[in-house]
Order: structure tokens, then C-alpha cells, then sequence
């Protein structure tokens, strides 16, 4: 048999890489119903349980507080116990708990139950993305990462597709409204049970032998595995829950790139889940008479935006792509904080302009944190990315009401404008470009490299 003659990166796209791609891409699927649906039983639980405004916004936020959890404890769990094994429990956890919604009376159970399923979504980030990023060759790597926001969109957007059938319902109704995440989970949850542990892992932690069966079975004889091999750390010697690779990140010198892929997700999320959490209150505020329809219109052009995204990742490049969509964002926002927001017409362009700008630059969430850390310190990275940000969303959503209570729509536009700035200054100052690297060549991009004295300590 000749020596194989591609890398992993310059492999031929096949039907292994379409699919992986789409089951990834369900857990993103599954995350925005389970956020989205929220919007829809919020005004029935409200109704059921006489919530006050304090509880609305804890209940709001409980998913996101929950997604800082998973993303920072199971980020560091995958990169020690493998991509695979996770990839499906949080799959379970989400039918169990959809279905416990079923059973429960309690406000403060209800809480901890979407505590936990943010816990689980959190995990999925991690989890999936480094599962798929570690497959693919580079030319799919952007596209098909950025596809996952959009799949988080669509399933948002199906979400609220409930809401037609449930407005003049019951108010108890809203346990089945939030059951009903147990269908897509566990569609997913089936088609993932026969998914491969990522080659890239097995070989940074010892395990060559079963890399080289999984990459000759599903990625054929033509993967150069000799160079796979050579350019993937052994890390095999880490021990415990694998929380040790919190510190070799950062004595690996990956500090600022982790602050980079925080920032820019942070600045990102924190306006856009607050404002689309709270939107039917916002166009109600400006005259808007079909709140429900105004809403599930202005929010699907987040597909649009994510769809322009992927098409451009590859053309624009990651850094112009980012930094165009703060541009836009941030003067959407910038628009709603002045008395034109007092037109309609022009409200409703802008809030569309802010969902599209917004929804181009999160194409990149999933992309750059997978890109510019390696294999043995990829999902950790990614769980800090999702953990840090969502620390941003949940005090958004959490403030957001409580601003424009005290403050009115125009502070609660300008804090949101002034997040937005600060994530077109990083994203000037720090995004790097990252398209023509392979995955084991990205790091190098932000000026990382391992010092001399964690080489050593690996020894």
C-alpha cells in the first residue's frame, strides 16, 4: 500500500463529512427551541404561576446562568474524557428534562430544571463543535461551523411557531409547551448513537491504535494519519476531571485568544438575547399592534443573517466578516437610542438591520474558538468562549427589563449600544484571519505558542 498522500484538512469532502456536519448541527438545532420555546410559555406561565417582574427575569435567565455552568465545567471534562460520550448524555438530558416539565407545580423547581437543560446546551457547544471541527477539512471547517448558528436560529424560530396554537390556550398549557423540546432531542439523540470519538482526541490522549481504525474506516486509506499523528500533542498524561487544562491554557500562552473569543461573544450576545427575550415589550413600547407576528418576522431574519454568514466566512474572511457585523449592529442600536426609534417604520428596519448584522457575526462563535485552540485544549477554550459570554447574556436579559423600568427604551438601546462598541473595538484591535490555515496551523495566528516551560512540563 503507497503512503497516503492528502492531510486531514485537504481531505475529499464525502457523505461521513455531510452527516457528521448535520447530526452536529441538531444539538444547535435542539439549544434554540429550548431557549426559543421560553418566549412562547412565558406569558402562559406568568398567567399560571403570578409571576412578578423579579421572577420573570429569573426564570429569563435561568437557561443562560445554566449554559455558563455547562460550557465551564464540561468544556474542560471533553478535552479529558473524549468528545463522543458527552455528545450523546447531553442529548439525554435534554429529553429527560423536556419531559419534566410535565410533572412540575414549583417556580423554584422550574427554575433549577432550566438551570440544569443550560447546563446541558452549554455542554453541547463544546462538545459538538470540537467532535465536528476535529473531521473536517479545512475548506468545510468554516461553513459548516457557522451552519450550527444557523441551526440554532431555525430552531428558535420553529419554537415560536408554537405560539399561534397555545395563545388562547389554557394557562397550564405551558408544561406542553415545554415538553414538546423532547421530540427534536430525541430525534437527534437516536441518529448521534452511532457516531465515532474524534481521531484528534484518541491520538492526544495515547490512544493511536484506535485513531488509525476510525480515520482508515470513515476517512479512508488516502489521510495522511503519520502527519495527523505528528501534528496532534500527546496529552495523555492528564489526570482527574481534566480541570488541569484550565491552567495549561493559559501556560500555553492562550490567554488573550481566550479573552478574544469571550469578548466578541460576549459583546454579541448580551444586547441580542436580552432584546429578543423582551422584543414583543419593545414593539408594544413603539406602536407596533401584531406584537407576535412583528416578532416571529423581525426574528427569522437571524436566518438571513446566518445564512450570509456561511456563504461568506469563506470569501470575506473570518476578521472583515466579524468586524462588518459589529459595524451594523452597533449603529442599529445607535438609531433605537434617538427619537427616530419613535417611527415605527424605521423601529422595525432598524431592529431587522440588528438582527441580520447580529446574526452574521455570530456565524463566527462556533468558528474562531475551534480554530485557534488545539486539540488538547479545544473544548476548554470553547467552554470558557460559551461560559464567559453567557455571563453577558443572562445579565442582560436579567437588566433589560429592569433599564427600561427605570431608564426607559432609549438607556436601555444606549447599554446596548455601548456593548455592541466595545465588541467592534476588540474585534478591530484583536480578530485575526484564519480561512487559509489549517486546524493544527490557526493558533499560531494570535501569537501563541507554547512556552519552553509547559513543553517541558509535558515531558
Amino acid at each position: 500500500m503507497g503512503h497516503p498522500e492528502v492531510s486531514l484538512d485537504d481531505a475529499p469532502v464525502t457523505w461521513f463529512h455531510r452527516r457528521l456536519a448535520f447530526l452536529a448541527a441538531g444539538g444547535p438545532f435542539c439549544d434554540g427551541y429550548i431557549l426559543g420555546i421560553v418566549v412562547v410559555a412565558l406569558p402562559l406561565i406568568t398567567k399560571d404561576l403570578h409571576l412578578t417582574a423579579l421572577q420573570n427575569a429569573l426564570f429569563g435567565a435561568a437557561g443562560l446562568l445554566g449554559m455558563f455552568l455547562g460550557g465551564a465545567i464540561f468544556g474542560p471534562i471533553t478535552d479529558r474524557f473524549g468528545r463522543r460520550p458527552m455528545y450523546i448524555l447531553n442529548l439525554v438530558v435534554f429529553v429527560v428534562l423536556s419531559l419534566a416539565h410535565l410533572v412540575i407545580h414549583d417556580l423554584t423547581l422550574l427554575i433549577v430544571v432550566r438551570v440544569v437543560m443550560g447546563m446541558a446546551i452549554g455542554a453541547d457547544y463544546p462538545i459538538a463543535t470540537a467532535l465536528v471541527v476535529e473531521f473536517l477539512p479545512r475548506k468545510l471547517r468554516g461553513p459548516t461551523l457557522s451552519s450550527l448558528t444557523l441551526m440554532f436560529w431555525l430552531g428558535y424560530i420553529v419554537s415560536m411557531c408554537v405560539g399561534p396554537f397555545v395563545a388562547d390556550a389554557r394557562s397550564e398549557a405551558w408544561r406542553y409547551v415545554l415538553a414538546s423540546a423532547a421530540i427534536p432531542s430525541a430525534i437527534f439523540l437516536f441518529m448521534r448513537l452511532d457516531i465515532p470519538e474524534s481521531p484528534r482526541w484518541l491520538l492526544s490522549a495515547g490512544r493511536v491504535d484506535e485513531a488509525r481504525r476510525i480515520v482508515l474506516k470513515h476517512l479512508g486509506p488516502h489521510v495522511d494519519f503519520a502527519q495527523l499523528q505528528g501534528e496532534t500533542p500527546d496529552s495523555s498524561g492528564r489526570k482527574g476531571l481534566g480541570f488541569s487544562s484550565i491552567r495549561d491554557l493559559f501556560r500555553a500562552g492562550y490567554g488573550p485568544t481566550l479573552f478574544f473569543c469571550s469578548m466578541f461573544w460576549l459583546c454579541q450576545v448580551a444586547p441580542s438575547f436580552a432584546i429578543k427575550t423582551f422584543q414583543p415589550l419593545l414593539l408594544q413600547a413603539i406602536g407596533v399592534r401584531q406584537v407576535f407576528w412583528g416578532t416571529l418576522a423581525i426574528t427569522s431574519f437571524a436566518i438571513i443573517g446566518t445564512a450570509l454568514g456561511m456563504a461568506f466566512v469563506n470569501r470575506v474572511g473570518r476578521r472583515w466578516l466579524l468586524i462588518g457585523s459589529y459595524v451594523g449592529s452597533t449603529a442599529a442600536l445607535l438609531i433605537l437610542a434617538t427619537p427616530l426609534a419613535g417611527v415605527a417604520a424605521l423601529a422595525v428596519a432598524m431592529f431587522i438591520l440588528f438582527t441580520v448584522s447580529e446574526a452574521v457575526g455570530s456565524s463566527l462563535q462556533f468558528v474562531y474558538p475551534n480554530e485557534l485552540f488545539p486539540t488538547h485544549v479545544r473544548a476548554t477554550g470553547m467552554g470558557l468562549a460559551i461560559a464567559a459570554s453567557r455571563i453577558g447574556a443572562a445579565a442582560g436579559t436579567f437588566a433589560l427589563p429592569l433599564t427600561l423600568s427605570s431608564f426607559g427604551e432609549t438607556g436601555g438601546m444606549l447599554t446596548a449600544t455601548g456593548i455592541s462598541a466595545v465588541g467592534l473595538l476588540v474585534s478591530l484591535v484583536m480578530a485575526p484571519e484564519t480561512r487559509e490555515r489549517g486546524l493544527a496551523g490557526t493558533q499560531a495566528l494570535t501569537g501563541q505558542t507554547e512556552t519552553a516551560s509547559y513543553r517541558d512540563s509535558k515531558v
